[in-house]
């Protein structure tokens, strides 16, 4: 039974998604900060030139600590300080923050990140904080994390009132949550997405994720969400920032990618407004697959499934039942993060054997090309010989083979 299951776990022929310190690296990689991932050298090139877009356009302050096994033997902690002291001092523009992640091996030793970030913020007078990486995890479980530490330091958590009451006389401001490039990996989408919002009355506040030339981010983002009347949260990675900031200054939060198509962009953008004025914090709308989704239940409908991170694909899969009555629509949320975000019908398959399985039972996947190959033992779960797959390329899976 053991072995059956540690079997069902391995990869055997799709890759498994970019790992957390990914994430990590790539939710601060706009704010000014400087993030210092303790990992040998050499894989810097792994978290940021393979699974990074934005090297091209804009340089972020992300250092490799150059672990050593004689490091990770003797606990040399000394030396992850003093080297992070160093380069944090010798940048031209101070940082706005420290920020530590890690790779395996100081996860199994134990290493005290939260103690060095202590004495690293002493040493500097720079704020540092620790995010909790160890590469066994997915991107959205980094990200996540990371959105979640940079609140936690930053951002003041006061009394507020059960609801908040907008102003008639000012535009409704919005959060941009989880826009992150591995969900939306090109400028016109983060800009079609400001376009569309400024386009039906409503101010971005704040956008924690990527930015482009015509609507930068910087540590300024950070400090502005607090002043949202309500928060959109894009992608499964932006999650937990939406909890801290519901919990600390009673903004609801609305999952969605209004772009995924005209009529679910209406539905979306009617769910950023107020109702009488106000915005409840209790029963918030999840404006996912659940409220569009479910409406046939036949089985002998033609079922298309939608694969992928939740939100992204989950938009996609709610938009296409929209325009579609006749078939039966289905999410498989195959990324991490998944809390708050799916419905009980959801399949949320944990390795490669169920993804396979969970393939078997559709007649139309829309999702990244390598999950075609996706094999439970050694039969493959999309045959096309009587399935039609739709190429979806996703950042997080096959990188930049298919962008």
């Amino acid at each position: 039974m053991k072995k059956d299951m540690i079997k069902r776990q391995t990869f055997t022929h799709i890759p498994v998604y970019s790992g957390d310190v990914s994430g990590a690296a790539s939710a601060l990689y706009e704010f000014g900060g400087m993030t210092v991932i303790h990992d040998p050298s050499g894989c810097n090139s792994t978290y940021n030139t393979h699974d990074e877009l934005r090297w091209q356009k804009r340089e972020s302050a992300i250092y490799i600590s150059g672990l050593r096994e004689s490091d990770a033997v003797n606990g040399n902690d000394d030396r992850l300080i003093s080297d992070t002291v160093e380069a944090a001092l010798s940048l031209k523009k101070k940082p706005a923050f420290i920020a530590l992640c890690n790779s395996p091996v100081p996860d199994i030793i134990g290493t005290d990140f939260r103690a060095i970030s202590k004495i690293i913020e002493k040493k500097t007078g720079i704020p540092t904080f620790y995010v909790r990486t160890n590469a066994m995890h997915d991107y959205t479980h980094g990200a996540s994390n990371a959105f979640y530490k940079i609140a936690e330091k930053f951002l003041s958590p006061h009394d507020v009132a059960s609801f908040k009451r907008h102003d008639p006389s000012r535009k409704i401001r919005v959060n941009l949550l989880g826009l992150t490039p591995f969900e939306y990996p090109y400028d016109e989408q983060t800009d079609r997405l400001y376009d569309l919002l400024e386009g039906n009355g409503f101010e971005v506040c704040a956008n924690w994720g990527k930015g482009t030339a015509k609507h930068p981010v910087s540590f300024d983002d950070i400090k502005k969400a607090p002043e949202a009347d309500v928060d959109l949260v894009l992608s499964s990675s932006g999650m937990k920032a939406a909890l801290f900031l519901q919990t600390a200054y009673g903004i609801k939060y609305i999952n969605g990618n209004p772009l995924a198509g005209e009529e679910f962009g209406r539905i979306v953008l009617d769910a950023l407004k107020p109702v009488n004025g106000s915005w409840h914090c209790k029963n918030v709308p999840i404006v996912t697959l659940g409220e569009t989704q479910w409406k046939i239940r036949n089985e002998n409908y033609p079922q298309t499934a939608f694969i992928g991170e939740p939100v992204i694909m989950g938009s996609e899969a709610a938009a296409y039942a929209l325009t579609h009555p006749d078939r039966r629509v289905c999410l498989i949320a195959t990324t991490e993060t998944t809390e708050r975000l799916v419905s009980y019908e959801v399949a949320c398959p944990r390795g490669e054997a169920e993804i396979a399985e969970s393939l078997m039972q559709m007649s139309e996947i829309h999702g990244d090309p390598l999950l075609r190959h996706a094999a439970s033992r050694g039969v493959h779960g999309f045959d096309p010989s009587r399935q039609t797959w739709i190429d979806e390329p996703h950042l997080a899976m096959s990188g930049r083979m298919y962008l």
